[in-house]
């Protein structure tokens, strides 16, 4: 197992994510690109797992389908409990 896979702790990268979030909002991949003002060639690819995408598109598409990257548990903050 790759360092990669071990520190994720089976969780899902970005991608698979984003990938299921424009599934479950019935989204075909032109209209995801639209909306996110991005290459609907890039979008395509990358629903179809044929390749990635740069930050900045990953940022649009986001900020598109209104989604934010958090972490599943907030760290404790020292001083505030």
């Amino acid at each position: 197992m790759s360092k990669a896979k071990a520190n994720r702790g089976g969780r899902a990268p970005v991608s698979r994510a984003l990938r299921k979030t424009i599934r479950e909002r019935a989204l075909t991949a032109y209209a995801a690109a639209k909306r996110a003002g991005v290459s609907v060639d890039a979008v395509q690819r990358f629903m179809n797992a044929e390749r990635g995408l740069t930050l900045a598109t990953v940022d649009k598409l986001a900020d598109a389908l209104e989604l934010t990257l958090c972490p599943e548990e907030s760290p404790q903050v020292e001083g505030t409990a």
